[in-house]
């Protein structure tokens, strides 16, 4: 199974959360607007592409609009194997954090 590093953990879920609207522009506004985090576009890009190349996400290239300059947009979506390894790192997130809200509640 595959540990997801932080950020990586938290695109899938902008995405996710997104979907049908998932965009450059649109999932670092989510994750700055969640968390506070605030990933510039390169940190972003990596993630992305690794988790492309990975087999967690596909791409796909909408219209060109003409608000763009007549740009298309790239959009992003889960793949079923990037949905089932999100699911998979939830269990194993609060299977590890059990514990700790046990003893600290």
């Amino acid at each position: 199974m595959k540990i997801f590093t932080k950020n990586e953990e938290i695109v899938l879920l902008a995405i996710y959360n997104l979907e049908p609207n998932a965009y450059l522009v649109t999932i670092r506004d989510y994750i700055l607007n969640n968390t506070g985090s605030d990933l510039s576009f390169g940190t972003l890009h990596v993630l992305l592409n690794r988790l492309n190349k990975s087999g967690y996400i596909e791409n796909y290239v909408g219209e060109a609009t003409a608000k763009r300059g007549g740009k298309a947009i790239k959009f992003f979506s889960l793949t079923d194997y990037g949905l089932s390894a999100l699911k998979e790192m939830h269990k194993v997130n609060n299977a590890l954090w059990v514990n700790f809200i046990k003893n600290n509640s």
